[in-house]
């Protein structure tokens, strides 16, 4: 039996009372021919395959949710609230009240969306006599970019999941509707394929929000990289007695991770080569603006693939995010809940940061608290708002409270703790959330954005500075608020395949060529050292493997380079470090205090105020395939390990 599919790409004209001549034909639906048989049908029906791709974008909740409600991490229910469960919190890279780690998962299983791309590869031959060839190919080539997109997302979860290319009869045999697990080696292999198949096959350009050859181009790059990864260091995490691991369904054999490094450094080199991307440079000498812009000027030529959303549609749809709105405090620079999400100063102290403690370990004096932008690196400042920076006609002012005294180092502050001497109700000063509180009447105790004591993190910032990377300037106050926000999400950027070229130029062990493209990065950042100093430091005690400080560097560039961009999380378990890095993790934040007595602002180096902790188990690396797809297939078993 063969089940015709079709596309719904307009509601029916009448209903009910409006029409009656219901034995009509329904209107407005495009059957295979229609939309496989010309290139405009075959764009209609990428369209509902490409927004339902695993992108991790504005919209995107990290936590385990309740599918009845929509809360699966790519079409979740109240989707405004995705800033309080971003991914960049679930990996501490954004610190919050509402997100921690999820080492489970939510049970992606996207494979209704691998059908439908099956669908097409399978009857799209029918039509190739309506197209020359050159177009032929290039449409087979995206479908199997889409394909090859939905695998990923996948495979990064699961390991091996079963490879399906036909299209399936739900009332067919059983035995054959049940597909085994592949091993992990073939699914990534399987990607690969895929991804071959598009690079050479697909335009080299097209249309904004459609994928060309150097998207597929910079999906293998990211892909075989994970890949790599997983190869070489899944060996160490003590997995040996699983069986999933045993019958390589978790893990792949250490001998194929020069494979895929080298597919990942020749997908980046071809990108590179070809000339049509460049680093974003366009408001140089202010190294700081220009890397903000990157990621809010939609002609950036570093962009290689974007997600687009649109401000210009009506009401609440998904054509819009929220990103400004969860994001920027309220009421100065959003009318709605106010700032949700705030960088520690862990992430802060790995870029070029100024010295907040002097050569005696005192807190170094500040004349005004935006001193502390001074010797800043530019990307830093392009990446998160501080005090004294500008936002939609208002100044950021951020200060924890007043020391009547602090004579003493640093130290004396205890981490922030209410235990400290110095600390005493009688000499450090806070204020509670709610109107302005002044010391001896005239000095403000606290900072018109935070950090006000007893509050929540909502709209109070705990860390001490704000996220700018996504933030659109240009919005009105007025109208940033839920939904409303149409900035799209970069999903492949030439910064971040320099950085893959790097990783994997290193793990191929051509150091130079690694230190080569971390060194164009870093310039655009205005870093003040820009090559790396060569660092044979042996961190295998850290990490439980053999590992160099250059790897070190170029793996903590990733992070300063990428910060809130999703990767972090992702970054972490495929280097197999996630429950290292994020064991019992507290943040760090930096509180800006203000001494009457002495006309100065001091920072201090404090613990985050709830005592909050970051926990990744062993487990996080392989996510459980989910429960209810093995009740249907017994095939897929053995379950991952530690589940």
């Amino acid at each position: 039996m063969k089940f015709k599919h079709i596309l719904f790409i307009a509601l029916l004209g009448c209903i009910f009372g409006s029409c009656n001549e219901l034995e009509l034909e329904p209107k407005g639906i495009l059957g295979e021919a229609e939309l496989f048989g010309n290139e405009f049908g075959v764009k209609k029906y990428f369209t509902g395959i490409y927004n339902n791709l695993p992108i991790e974008d504005f919209n995107y909740y990290s936590r385990s949710g309740n599918p009845d409600n929509g809360e699966t991490g790519y079409r979740p229910g109240n989707y405004w609230e995705a800033g309080k469960f971003a991914q960049m919190n679930m990996s501490g890279e954004a610190i919050n009240g509402w997100m921690g780690v999820n080492n489970n998962g939510f049970g992606y299983w996207p494979y209704n969306r691998i059908r439908d791309v099956n669908v097409f590869i399978t009857s799209f031959p029918k039509y190739k006599d309506q197209y020359d060839d050159a177009l032929y190919n290039a449409l087979l080539g995206e479908a199997r970019f889409l394909r090859a997109f939905y695998y990923f997302g996948l495979a990064k979860r699961y390991g091996g999941v079963p490879i399906v290319t036909e299209v399936q009869d739900p009332t067919g045999d059983k035995e054959l509707l049940n597909v085994k697990r592949a091993t992990e080696y073939d699914t990534w292999k399987f990607i690969y394929d895929d991804l071959r198949f598009a690079i050479d096959n697909m335009k080299a350009t097209t249309e904004i929000g459609r994928a060309n050859k150097y998207a597929a181009a910079a999906l293998m790059s990211r892909t075989m990289l994970y890949a790599g990864t997983i190869a070489k260091y899944t060996q160490y995490l003590g997995f040996n007695t699983e069986q999933a691991y045993q019958q390589g369904f978790a893990g792949i054999d250490p001998a194929k991770a020069v494979e895929f490094f080298q597919y990942a450094f020749d997908a980046g080199k071809l990108i590179d080569n070809s000339g049509q991307y460049s680093l974003y440079t366009k408001n140089y000498p202010d190294k700081a603006t220009n890397f903000a812009n990157i990621f809010i000027d939609a002609s950036s030529p570093e962009n290689i693939f974007i997600k687009d959303y649109d401000q210009t549609v009506p009401g609440d749809t998904r054509l819009r995010h929220s990103y400004d709105a969860m994001m920027s405090p309220y009421p100065d620079m959003s009318t709605f809940v106010g700032a949700q999400s705030y960088p520690p100063l862990d992430l802060m102290k790995m870029y070029d940061f100024p010295d907040i403690v002097d050569a005696d370990g005192k807190p170094v004096r500040f004349d005004e608290r935006s001193d502390i932008r001074n010797g800043m690196e530019p990307r830093m400042r392009g990446t998160m708002y501080f005090d004294g920076d500008e936002l939609r006609g208002k100044t950021f002012s951020i200060q924890r409270g007043i020391y009547v005294s602090f004579p003493g180092p640093a130290t004396d502050a205890q981490d922030g703790s209410n235990n400290a001497p110095v600390n005493s109700k009688t000499n450090r000063i806070l204020a509670t959330k709610g109107g302005q509180q002044l010391y001896e009447d005239k000095y403000p105790i606290v900072g018109a954005h935070g950090l006000f004591d007893g509050g929540d993190y909502e709209n109070n910032c705990s860390s001490g500075a704000f996220i700018r990377k996504y933030i659109n300037p240009s919005m009105a106050v007025s109208d940033v608020r839920e939904y409303r926000s149409g900035q799209p999400w970069i999903v492949f950027r030439l910064g971040e395949i320099y950085l893959n070229i790097a990783e994997a130029a290193y793990e191929l062990g051509n150091k130079a060529e690694a230190f080569d493209y971390i060194e164009k990065l870093r310039e655009r950042a205005g870093a003040k050292v820009t090559r790396p100093v060569d660092d044979p430091t042996d961190l295998s005690g850290t990490y439980g493997y053999p590992i160099d400080g250059n790897l070190q560097f170029i793996r903590d560039e990733r992070h300063r380079e990428l910060a809130f961009e999703n990767h972090r999380w992702w970054d972490l378990r495929r280097w197999r470090t996630v429950d290292r890095v994020l064991n019992n993790w507290k943040p760090r934040v930096l509180m800006c205090y203000f001494i009457p007595e002495e006309n100065k602002y001091i920072y201090l180096d404090e613990w985050e105020r709830n005592n909050k902790t970051w926990t990744a188990s062993k487990s996080a690396f392989y996510e459980g395939i989910p429960q209810g797809e093995i009740n249907k297939n017994n095939n897929l078993l053995p379950q991952n390990p530690l589940r």
